[in-house]
């Protein structure tokens, strides 16, 4: 009876879990589509020319995250981005508003929801790893991201695919 109620006990944790995922996700996409950066929010773009291997760009805010909820925006990000499907890999610069420069960068892989890669300070050459959890539609992203030695922050905006 035991080994019954264990089998069944892992069933349903291996139903639930991307049955889970799947609201979650579907969830993140309604917020995604209402949610827009503000307009007085200034939002740096590159001015050079985007490297070969990218086939997107995007700009956003970011900001401290506390308890998974989105604060109050502190600086800008933008980068470049190669996605398929699910998979990708992505290059982001950032800043806090009152720098006109990127003192910061965050580079790595995206695979479907989750996000891995490496966070540095241009400025003193640390570096970090860092794990993420977010989603994206069709012109909006939202991460939640978790560093091992940073606090954990946010980063939402908007992105939009190369013409080729």
């Amino acid at each position: 009876m035991k080994k019954f109620v264990a089998i069944i006990g892992i069933c349903i944790l291996l139903i639930g879990m991307p049955a889970a995922m799947s609201v979650s996700i579907s969830t993140q996409q309604k917020k995604l589509t209402s949610r827009e950066c503000p307009e007085s929010t200034p939002i740096t773009t590159p001015t050079e020319e985007p490297p070969n291997w990218a086939n997107g760009n995007f700009t956003g805010v970011w900001g401290i995250d506390i308890w998974g909820e989105t604060q109050i925006p502190l600086g800008w990000v933008y980068g470049y981005y190669k996605r398929n499907v699910n998979f990708g890999y992505f290059y982001a610069a950032f800043a806090d508003f009152w720098d006109e420069n990127e003192t910061s960068f965050l580079q790595g892989l995206i695979v479907g929801p989750f996000m891995f890669g490496s966070l540095g300070s241009e400025a003193s050459a640390n570096e970090t790893v860092f794990v993420g959890l977010g989603g994206y539609n069709e012109t909006h992203f939202h991460w939640r991201i978790m560093g091992m030695t940073v606090p954990t922050f946010f980063m939402y905006g908007v992105y939009s695919r190369f013409d080729n």
